[in-house]
Protein backbone atom coordinates (compact mmCIF):
# COMPACT_ATOMS: atom_id res chain seq x y z
CA UNK A 1 0.00 0.00 0.00
CA UNK A 2 3.16 2.26 0.31
CA UNK A 3 4.74 2.25 -3.21
CA UNK A 4 0.88 2.47 -4.59
CA UNK A 5 -0.07 6.11 -2.83
CA UNK A 6 3.93 6.76 -3.06
CA UNK A 7 3.35 5.64 -7.39
CA UNK A 8 0.46 8.44 -7.27
CA UNK A 9 2.20 11.11 -7.01
CA UNK A 10 6.44 9.77 -8.03
CA UNK A 11 6.04 10.63 -12.01
CA UNK A 12 5.78 14.50 -11.26
CA UNK A 13 9.27 14.48 -9.54
CA UNK A 14 11.47 11.69 -11.35
CA UNK A 15 13.15 14.49 -13.55
CA UNK A 16 13.57 16.91 -10.88
CA UNK A 17 16.33 17.06 -9.12
CA UNK A 18 16.96 19.43 -6.12
CA UNK A 19 20.04 21.45 -5.38
CA UNK A 20 20.98 21.38 -1.77
CA UNK A 21 19.78 25.09 -1.31
CA UNK A 22 16.16 23.90 -2.54
CA UNK A 23 16.31 20.34 -0.29
CA UNK A 24 16.92 23.00 2.62
CA UNK A 25 14.58 25.31 1.96
CA UNK A 26 11.85 22.13 1.24
CA UNK A 27 12.69 20.62 4.48
CA UNK A 28 11.53 23.77 6.40
CA UNK A 29 8.21 24.16 4.04
CA UNK A 30 7.05 20.77 3.06
CA UNK A 31 3.68 20.52 3.45
CA UNK A 32 2.52 18.36 0.59
CA UNK A 33 2.91 14.84 -0.65
CA UNK A 34 5.20 15.85 -3.82
CA UNK A 35 7.38 17.91 -1.00
CA UNK A 36 8.15 15.04 0.29
CA UNK A 37 8.28 13.05 -2.34
CA UNK A 38 10.54 15.00 -3.65
CA UNK A 39 12.83 15.30 -0.62
CA UNK A 40 12.67 11.28 -0.40
CA UNK A 41 14.29 11.50 -4.01
CA UNK A 42 16.95 14.00 -3.22
CA UNK A 43 18.09 11.60 0.05
CA UNK A 44 18.08 8.36 -2.16
CA UNK A 45 20.39 10.30 -4.68
CA UNK A 46 22.38 11.93 -1.35
CA UNK A 47 22.44 7.85 -0.48
CA UNK A 48 23.77 6.65 -3.58
CA UNK A 49 26.43 9.06 -3.79
CA UNK A 50 27.77 8.23 -0.06
CA UNK A 51 27.41 4.55 -1.26
CA UNK A 52 29.70 5.40 -4.24
CA UNK A 53 32.52 7.54 -1.61
CA UNK A 54 32.39 4.83 0.50
CA UNK A 55 33.60 2.60 -2.51
CA UNK A 56 36.21 4.32 -3.15
CA UNK A 57 37.43 5.41 -0.14
CA UNK A 58 37.78 1.18 0.90
CA UNK A 59 39.38 0.90 -2.49
CA UNK A 60 42.14 3.36 -1.95
CA UNK A 61 42.36 2.03 1.39
CA UNK A 62 43.07 -1.30 0.28
CA UNK A 63 45.48 0.17 -2.11
CA UNK A 64 47.36 2.04 0.53
CA UNK A 65 47.58 -0.71 2.51
CA UNK A 66 48.95 -2.91 0.07
CA UNK A 67 51.35 -0.06 -1.03
CA UNK A 68 51.67 2.19 2.17
CA UNK A 69 53.52 5.90 1.29
CA UNK A 70 57.49 5.97 2.92
CA UNK A 71 55.64 9.01 4.89
CA UNK A 72 53.51 6.69 7.00
CA UNK A 73 56.38 5.65 9.02
CA UNK A 74 56.56 8.67 11.05
CA UNK A 75 52.96 9.52 11.10
CA UNK A 76 50.76 8.12 13.96
CA UNK A 77 47.38 7.05 11.34
CA UNK A 78 48.58 5.41 8.32
CA UNK A 79 47.13 6.40 5.45
CA UNK A 80 44.95 3.43 4.91
CA UNK A 81 43.53 3.63 8.60
CA UNK A 82 42.50 7.39 7.58
CA UNK A 83 40.52 5.93 4.26
CA UNK A 84 39.33 3.85 5.99
CA UNK A 85 37.58 6.15 8.77
CA UNK A 86 36.71 8.65 5.45
CA UNK A 87 34.50 4.76 4.55
CA UNK A 88 32.83 4.55 8.19
CA UNK A 89 31.93 7.93 7.59
CA UNK A 90 30.76 8.06 4.10
CA UNK A 91 28.55 4.54 5.25
CA UNK A 92 27.04 6.17 8.71
CA UNK A 93 25.62 9.55 6.36
CA UNK A 94 24.63 7.29 3.76
CA UNK A 95 22.08 4.70 6.14
CA UNK A 96 20.91 8.62 7.45
CA UNK A 97 20.06 9.49 4.33
CA UNK A 98 18.34 6.25 3.07
CA UNK A 99 16.44 6.74 6.61
CA UNK A 100 15.54 10.09 5.86
CA UNK A 101 14.57 9.10 2.58
CA UNK A 102 12.35 6.31 3.95
CA UNK A 103 10.67 9.00 6.53
CA UNK A 104 9.73 11.44 4.11
CA UNK A 105 8.06 8.90 1.81
CA UNK A 106 6.05 7.66 4.85
CA UNK A 107 4.88 11.50 5.35
CA UNK A 108 3.60 11.55 1.52
CA UNK A 109 1.94 8.46 1.97
CA UNK A 110 0.30 9.65 5.10
CA UNK A 111 -0.64 12.86 3.27
CA UNK A 112 -2.19 11.15 0.59
CA UNK A 113 -4.32 8.78 2.61
CA UNK A 114 -5.03 11.49 5.08
CA UNK A 115 -4.10 10.79 8.11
Amino acid sequence: MISTGAALVEPQNSGKHLSRKQANHLINTARTPEDHLGLANYFRQEAKKNRAKEAHYLETAWNYRLHPPRVDMYRNVSTSDAYRHWADEAHRLQLADEQLAAAHEQMAVQLLEGK
